[in-house]
């Protein structure tokens, strides 16, 4: 996989410094992390990071970072 460009939302910018940096390094290089698809969302994938997730959308080249949320709030 190519490298990959990250934008976020506002949002997703201020909870941004509750997760770890290297979680999104190797999503951006494509190093291996917990992927999913989200059942009923079109192009909608999380990655798992310990108890939070971050919701994205790929757009070409591009992850647009959606939500940054534990578990239990990410999916509202």
């Amino acid at each position: 996989m190519s490298r990959l460009e990250i934008e976020f939302s506002k949002k997703a910018a201020k909870d941004y410094k509750l997760l770890v940096d290297l979680a999104l390094l190797k999503l951006s290089q494509g190093l291996p992390v917990d992927i999913k698809h989200i059942a009923g969302e079109v192009g909608t994938y999380r990655v798992r990071v310990g108890k939070y997730r971050i919701l994205f959308t790929a757009i070409e080249d591009t992850l647009l970072i959606q939500k940054i949320r534990t578990r239990g709030d990410a999916y509202k």
